[in-house]
C-alpha cells in the first residue's frame, strides 16, 4: 500500500483501490485530506481477503506518521519499528 500511496505500484494495483479524499460523498470532511483508504462493502469473507479489501485496512490501521513518508526505505525501517513496538511493547 506505500507504493500505492506514493504513486509507484502497478497501475492495476492503484486502481483497485480508492482514497478517501477521493469519494464524491466527501469533499469537505477532515478524512479528505487524509492518507487513508476506502474499504468496499463485502457480502463474503472471501472478499475480505481481497487486495481491495486487505490493503486498505492494514494501511488504515498504520499511524499517521508512517502515511506521509515518500521514501520507500525510511518507511520500511519506521514500519518495522512500529511493528516490533505493537507486538512486544515497552
Amino acid at each position: 500500500m506505500h507504493l500505492v500511496n506514493i504513486g509507484r505500484a502497478p497501475t492495476y494495483l492503484i486502481n483497485s483501490v480508492s482514497a478517501t479524499y477521493d469519494v464524491v460523498s466527501r469533499p469537505r470532511l477532515r478524512s479528505s485530506s487524509s492518507h487513508r483508504y476506502e474499504q468496499p462493502r463485502t457480502r463474503h469473507k472471501l472478499g475480505e481477503r481481497s487486495f481491495s479489501f486487505a490493503g486498505p485496512a492494514a494501511w488504515n490501521s498504520l499511524p499517521p506518521s508512517l502515511h506521509e513518508l515518500t521514501n520507500t526505505v525510511t518507511f520500511n525501517k519506521h514500519l518495522k519499528t512500529h511493528l516490533f513496538t505493537r507486538a512486544f511493547g515497552r
